[in-house]
């Protein structure tokens, strides 16, 4: 057993990549929309939707988060939690929601998601356990992580800050093809035990490509402050057109808010597009976003032909989810008092966690030319009706959903896409 030094914590680190773009296909299959069977449930999204409108109600401009990333992340500490603490207890209502059976569905989900054939299927789900070489993980509590999420743990000296944050550093990259990259600085292993990690990355491609060609420069309207009829200031940006396509939409009353669903090519994912009516602030939809009232919103779209008008946007993110987390009930496992005798014990000192970081990194886009060729090719049904118009040159939201499993792979807004 090594000699462990005062005030050492452990840090939580959830990273993910998310790249959405058509790439070049040589055919798309013949359909005017794709199928869809909205999840039916039970749900168990209210920490979800907690971490989503606290992040986002925060953030200042742009910003993308993963719920599913961070439920990881916190899983791998409920599992290290003492019974019937009430460190377990905090993780176990965050994760769970009160459901029994919900813990054991996120293991299965994570399980799937890391079976060779999604990997191929560019989503990317990784988990690691990093620790610094005085501290000895329970062999327990490694098999327990490995066989209910196929995470791993590794030694690290975290005496020498520059070489482990290489090191790991290096696995984030590996893991999100490149895309982050430099998450960890030396400084902040200074006075750490342990990192817990978790990494997504996702790259879909639109099951209904935008053509390039059609790829026009508009206004998009920045402004923070609204009015019932105008907006702040404008920026010229690239717009991506969709015409004559048939897609589920739904214009929410309630929410004041038009919901837009494009669909990817496999996985059961798409992304989900929330765009506030023209009197309604970002803000002001957030504040009324309610997981019942979203779950109807999915229930209700309906094919429809929907003219789309959206920004071409990319998005690199970080932030610290401590304070986040606290305001939703997790707090004692940041305290002297947090109990994670499952993990690692024999020290002086209690083990803790200091933060809780994640850096996201966006692309959306059309890509490719090849793929307005496949576009013209596909069979397409004209509604005789004017066709609706989603015009996204304001601020929206955008959510990724697995409507398979019910999960919210990633959530995030879009207040100025050339930020």
């Amino acid at each position: 057993m090594g000699i462990f030094h005062g005030g050492r914590w452990a840090v939580l680190c959830c990273v993910f990549a998310l790249a959405i773009a058509a790439t070049p296909r040589t055919f798309l299959q013949n359909r005017f929309s794709v199928d869809y069977e909205p999840f039916q449930g039970p749900w168990n999204d209210d920490f979800d939707w907690g971490i989503i409108k606290e992040v986002l109600h925060k953030a200042p401009g742009n910003a993308v988060i993963s719920p599913l990333s961070v439920k990881a992340l916190l899983a791998l500490l409920y599992e290290g939690s003492a019974s019937r603490s009430e460190t377990e207890r905090e993780l176990l209502q965050a994760l769970s929601g009160g459901n029994p059976q919900a813990v054991p569905k996120l293991q299965d989900d994570l399980l799937r998601y890391k079976q060779p054939q999604q990997q191929q299927q560019n989503l990317l789900i990784t988990d690691r356990v990093f620790h610094d070489n005085t501290v000895t993980i329970m062999q327990k509590y490694h098999s327990i992580i490995e066989a209910r999420y196929n995470a791993t743990t590794q030694a690290v000296d975290f005496q020498d800050t520059v070489s482990a944050a290489a090191e790991i550093n290096g696995w984030i990259a590996q893991n999100t093809k490149g895309k982050i990259q430099s998450i960890i600085k030396p400084d902040m292993l200074q006075d750490a035990l342990m990192l817990l990690i978790n990494t997504i990355y996702f790259k879909g491609s639109w099951s209904i490509p935008f053509p390039t060609n059609a790829t026009v420069q508009r206004q998009f309207y920045t402004g923070r402050t609204y009015t019932s009829s105008r907006f702040g200031g404008s920026r010229t940006v690239s717009f991506m057109k969709q015409r004559e396509r048939i897609f589920y939409y739904k214009q929410s009353d309630q929410l004041g808010a038009q919901f837009l669903r494009l669909p990817y090519d496999s996985n059961q994912l798409s992304m989900i597009v929330v765009l506030p009516d023209e009197h309604v602030s970002l803000n002001q939809l957030l504040a009324r976003l309610t997981p019942q009232a979203v779950h109807q919103t999915l229930v209700d779209m309906a094919e429809e032909e929907v003219e789309i008008e959206l920004p071409r946007f990319t998005i690199t993110y970080s932030s610290s989810l401590r304070e986040c987390l606290q305001q939703l009930g997790i707090s004692r496992v940041f305290t002297d008092q947090a109990e994670l005798p499952l993990i690692s014990r024999g020290r002086t000192t209690p083990l803790k966690v200091s933060m809780i970081l994640q850096k996201s990194c966006i692309l959306v886009d059309e890509q490719g030319t090849e793929a307005s060729a496949a576009t013209e090719g596909t069979l397409v049904f004209t509604i005789l009706n004017q066709p609706i118009k989603f015009i996204a040159n304001r601020p929206f939201l955008f959510l990724i959903y697995d409507e398979g499993k019910g999960n919210w792979l990633f959530a995030g807004k879009v207040e100025d896409p050339k930020e």
